[in-house]
């Protein structure tokens, strides 16, 4: 290898090209799927009213218990494949083709091929977070690693501005198939040519998502956190993400990886969903895509802001974060107390709100807080992952999805028979706890790393 290329990657720039290229194929294979679970139950109910016998009515959120049933599992075995194959390129490639096999199924809605195109999307959750997590780690140092994963989620996250243009489109293209009726108020329904284009542009993209992968640098960085490559065997692997299962340090983190789960779950399906079955948003037919764009900017602007105070604060991207997310997690889920009536997550309703009615720049001001919390707290996340278990960062990354995915999974099983209310009360609650056994990790790593940094002065000394 000729000096300039060791010294391009091993520069910065070249790990934010990596970062930025992952970013890239997460927003193409995340289109689809956050575009999807903003509008699944709306469309899985559309279809459902035009021909019952085709899918049940409540698909929407059971076949994504089935997605987060399939990324549970996957988890527990995705550190030992990544070991197996010595690559974290290969995780993000097949994941991408799993991605894209999902909305392929609304091109000629299938029952039997929509819950094995859910679990095949699960196992390629598992995959694509393991195989990113892995990428990350093996293209960042210690000093880079908080700046890497901002600005990776960050790119990442233009997928619902991407999504929101979709939505957006299509609805304009298909407006004049869409039922009006102007005596009586319903639920936003969706026609078999909006269907059908809104899924075939997702596949497109996701599409797009395997080939940015295909093209990855594959060469570990110098000096990164943690090389991919390992003479671990697949059951070493398993050994090690039971020993990372059974963690003080992790235990001591369910609290957020579980808020992660429900957090995510909530303003990425369950929320969307009473907006549609809000019969009161009845006239507002781009509700979908100006809160999709509101989420996606939120999070993009927090990537940002995260990237650029972490290179001027140290840990900035631990306790300042993480209480930034927490409280505005709080604000968003009063807002949605207020303003969305109780029974809107499962059945379409005439009932009132508690305050005041959503109209469409508070959806979009709303999307926007949402968006900023929930970059803050998979941020956070992801950066404690990287640095509490150093020898075990593979599979600290997977205990977290594992817990993400049980949360996510039960949440959507339940769904049906809870109303908002209970959400927007206990998220808050949650989030309180998560952030005072975050806290307590925080210090811990932090006290670690000023202990190493003391040691290795003194070695320098003696020299």
């Amino acid at each position: 290898m000729s000096s300039e290329a060791s010294e391009m990657k091993s520069s910065p720039r070249f790990e934010l090209i990596c970062a930025a290229m992952l970013g890239f194929g997460q927003l193409c294979i995340m289109t689809g799927f956050d575009s999807e679970s903003f509008i699944l139950e709306s469309v899985i109910h559309s279809i459902h009213e035009r021909e019952p016998e085709k899918i049940s009515s409540l698909a929407g959120y059971y076949g994504q218990a089935v997605i987060y049933a399939a990324y549970m599992i996957g988890c527990i075995f995705s550190p030992s494949i990544l070991n197996a194959t010595n690559s974290s390129k290969t995780c993000l490639i097949v994941s991408a083709i799993f991605f894209t096999a999902f909305p392929i199924g609304f091109l000629f809605t299938n029952s039997y091929y929509y819950y094995f195109s859910s679990f095949l999307l699960g196992i390629g959750f598992a995959l694509f977070y393991q195989g990113q997590g892995g990428y990350l780690t093996s293209h960042s140092t210690r000093e880079s690693i908080e700046s890497n994963v901002s600005i990776s989620w960050s790119v990442g996250c233009c997928c619902m501005i991407v999504g929101s243009m979709i939505i957006a489109g299509v609805t304009k293209l298909t407006q004049s198939h869409m039922v009006v009726d102007e005596t009586h108020k319903f639920e936003r329904r969706f026609s078999d040519l909006e269907i059908t284009l809104l899924f075939a542009a997702l596949s497109a993209i996701s599409t797009i998502g395997i080939a940015n992968f295909l093209f990855l640098p594959s060469k570990d960085t110098e000096n990164c956190i943690e090389s991919t490559k390992n003479e671990k065997t697949f059951m070493e692997g398993l050994k090690l993400m039971w020993e990372a299962l059974t963690s003080t340090k992790m235990l001591k983190l369910i609290p957020l990886f579980v808020l992660c789960g429900l957090n995510t779950s909530f303003w990425l399906s369950v929320f969307p969903t009473a907006m549609n079955f809000n019969m009161n948003n009845s006239n507002m037919i781009y509700i979908t895509a100006i809160y999709s764009f509101g989420v996606g900017l939120g999070e993009v602007l927090m990537g940002l802001a995260i990237s650029f105070f972490s290179r001027r604060i140290k840990d900035f991207g631990l306790l300042p974060t993480m209480f930034i997310g927490s409280t505005l997690l709080t604000v968003y889920c009063s807002l949605i107390f207020l303003s969305t009536p109780y029974d809107a997550n499962y059945q379409p309703t005439h009932k009132e709100p508690i305050l005041f009615y959503h109209s469409q720049p508070f959806i979009f001001i709303l999307a926007l807080i949402i968006g900023i919390s929930d970059c803050c707290v998979n941020s956070v996340r992801s950066v404690v992952c990287a640095l509490v278990m150093p020898r075990r960062r593979a599979q600290a990354f997977s205990v977290s999805k594992f817990h993400q995915a049980w949360a996510s999974c039960i949440l959507f099983f339940i769904t049906p028979y809870l109303n908002i209310y209970i959400y927007t009360i206990g998220l808050p609650i949650l989030s309180t706890i998560a952030s005072l056994f975050f806290f307590r990790v925080a210090r811990r790593i932090q006290t670690m790393e000023r202990r190493k940094l003391t040691i290795q002065q003194r070695s320098l000394h003696k020299i």
